[in-house]
Order: structure tokens, then sequence, then C-alpha cells
């Protein structure tokens, strides 16, 4: 009896501490759209346009400097892990150099935008709308 318990309870550990290519590739394509909505969500509440780079394996937030440069927000950089790789980025419908910079502006309208990703070779998406919506888009 007590060894078919413990067979019961490591069974339910290994699936949790061992979640599946869907749920990471979820859980990695959720955290990148959080960074996207706080870029977004600077523009808003700071006033000033902000911009985001998926360029290297990194995130990196940016806002505009008074001499029209881009600057990095401190603080505001991440490591993608080595399992997320942006496939494309489009903008207003046009396919551009995932380097480019994605940018929200203050009176929180926006440009169109679909960052196309593979998590554990599985296919996964971002999209964002001109009203400022940001959603993990169905496959």
């Amino acid at each position: 009896m007590v060894v078919a318990i413990a067979g019961i309870v490591l069974a339910v550990a290994a699936v949790n501490l061992f979640p599946s290519d869907e749920e990471v590739a979820r859980r990695e394509t959720a955290l990148l759209a959080l960074d996207i909505e706080a870029a977004r969500d600077d523009a808003w509440f700071g006033g000033r346009p902000t911009g985001l780079t998926l360029a290297e394996g990194r995130v990196r937030v940016l806002r505009l400097a008074s001499d029209r440069s881009w600057s990095p927000v401190p603080g505001r950089e991440r490591r993608l892990p080595d399992a997320l790789r942006v496939a494309s980025l489009a903008i207003d419908g046009r396919e551009v150099d995932p380097r480019e910079v994605l940018v929200f502006l203050p009176d929180g309208l926006g440009v169109p935008f679909r960052v196309a990703l593979t998590v554990r070779g599985l296919p996964k998406a971002i999209e964002g709308d001109a009203a400022g919506a940001v959603r993990v888009a169905p496959r």
C-alpha cells in the first residue's frame, strides 16, 4: 500500500516538475506578451513614445530621447530563453527585421503588429491591434 501511494505521489510530482513542451511554450509566449504590454503601458503612463526590440536573444525596452534617438530603459532588458526564437516580426502587415523598434505612442493608439515565435519547436504568436490591445494569438 505504501509503495502504491508513493508511486502515485511521484507520478503527480513528475508531471508538475517536468512541464510539457506545450506548457513551456504557452508560459514563455505569455511572458513575452507581458513584456510587450509593459512597454505599451510605459508609453501610455509615461507620456513619451516607448519602443521594444527583440534582437540578439534579448527583449529591450527603449524610450525616445529629446534628440530623437532611442535610449535603453535601465532595468528593462531581459534575456530570452534559448528555447524561444523570434521567427518574424510584422508591423502594419509588413514583415520587418526583428531588430526594428516596435513603437508604442502615449495616445494609446498603435500600429498592428504580429510577433511569430517558435518555442521548443512549437509555433506561437503575439499580436497587437491599433487600439493597443496585446494578446497571445491562436494558432
